[in-house]
């Protein structure tokens, strides 16, 4: 596309990301109009459309398939992604899709494909933390080399709540998903090696939800990485990590708010929720993939194979949330492999290896038991 204004159409338009990137398309990114918003809910989607002077679409096929839409962007339910990024690819329209590109590897092996027949690369993924200055000054200093190489990493992610509906499974593909993404980038490694564990839930966990969690992973150079996971930390949001190097370590604030102290006392505003913790990032991220469609930008953001390999790492973490035996990389088989460990095994140094069985099987190849 050349440097024309970009008109984009919104699927998903009435959730609270879809109308945070609602708000920033339309009022703080260059280069680019909404003109049409469709979801599920039309009442909202009417409202929206009347409030932003957008077009209220009847369906997903006919905002798709609209002449006044350039590009789309997907923040719908993380279950119709694929769907929904599969009939855009198919329009030939580039499409932003929110993290995660899919909800298993099979669909988002399937984004992959569909792309490549199209000979064009049309998909941007929202893992936003790569636009986060926070994030970027801590990929400079690593690339730098100047700490020397990273040993191990240490996360939280806390939420103070979410909707009626979350599953362990989300924990995951809603929440790590983040972390998966942020580590692949930051230490260009892929992560090959992974567990979770579930601590004593909270009270305010709903029924059959483990939470909080604990995820392991490791890179392929045995980068060691524990995030600790909790969508029910009520007290308010926070997003932490520090990275331990040969040379020195590196911290990100938590919170980033301002400590103060005062009069025999340590205080500091705690935030609530993702959007007031992450704006410059999306900010930055929206306006990335607009001006890459204007051709203002040469380098495209994270597209499908990072979904993809996202993906992949995910579906296995979601295997260990009931086993709680590490997931492997099997590189000769090209496959994700589950090692059956006693709980705690690892720690108490007496572990058993109680045999080994296939776990995900890479796009294209069929899973077999040794």
């Amino acid at each position: 596309m050349e440097k024309k204004t970009i008109s984009a159409g919104i699927i998903g338009a009435g959730g609270s990301i879809g109308q945070e990137h609602l708000k920033r398309l339309t009022k703080r990114i260059d280069g680019v109009a909404v003109t049409a918003l469709y979801d599920i809910n039309k009442e909202k989607t009417d409202a929206l459309a009347a409030a932003y002077g957008a077009e209220s679409m009847e369906s997903v096929d006919a905002l798709i398939a609209s002449d006044k839409v350039d590009a789309i962007v997907i923040t719908a339910w993380d279950g119709v992604h694929a769907e929904m990024t599969n009939k855009a690819i198919a329009a030939g329209k580039p499409v932003f899709c929110e993290k995660p590109l899919a909800t298993t590897n099979a669909d988002c092996a399937e984004i992959v494909r569909i792309e490549q027949a199209a000979g064009r690369n049309l998909v941007q993924v929202g893992f936003m933390r790569r636009y986060d200055p926070d994030y970027r000054k801590i990929k400079a200093i690593l690339d730098s080399g100047e700490l020397g190489k990273p040993l191990m990493a240490h996360c939280i992610s806390r939420t103070p709540r979410i909707a009626a509906g979350f599953t362990n499974a989300m924990q995951v593909t809603n929440v790590l998903i983040h972390e998966i993404d942020q580590f692949r980038w930051l230490f260009g490694e892929e992560l090959v090696r992974g567990q979770m564990l579930a601590a004593r839930n909270t009270a305010f966990a709903a029924d059959g939800l483990n939470d909080p969690q604990l995820a392991l992973m490791w890179t392929e150079s045995n980068i060691l990485i524990d995030v600790e996971c909790s969508v029910n930390s009520y007290y308010g949001y926070e997003i932490g990590m520090e990275i331990v190097c040969e040379k020195g370590t590196i911290r990100l604030p938590l919170p980033a708010e301002p400590i103060v102290r005062s009069r025999l006392k340590v205080d500091n505003e705690i935030m609530d929720n993702w959007a007031k913790r992450f704006p410059k990032a999306y900010d930055n991220e929206l306006q990335h993939w607009i001006n890459h469609l204007r051709s203002i930008e040469p380098t495209a953001g994270p597209g499908n194979k990072d979904g993809f390999a996202a993906c992949c790492i995910a579906d296995a973490m979601i295997a260990s949330q009931t086993s709680e035996a590490e997931i492997w990389y099997d590189r000769r088989r090209a496959w994700f492999v589950h090692r059956q460990i006693p709980p705690l095994g690892r720690y108490a140094g007496r572990f058993r290896r109680a045999g080994l069985r296939l776990l995900l099987p890479q796009h294209g190849q069929k899973p077999r038991d040794r």
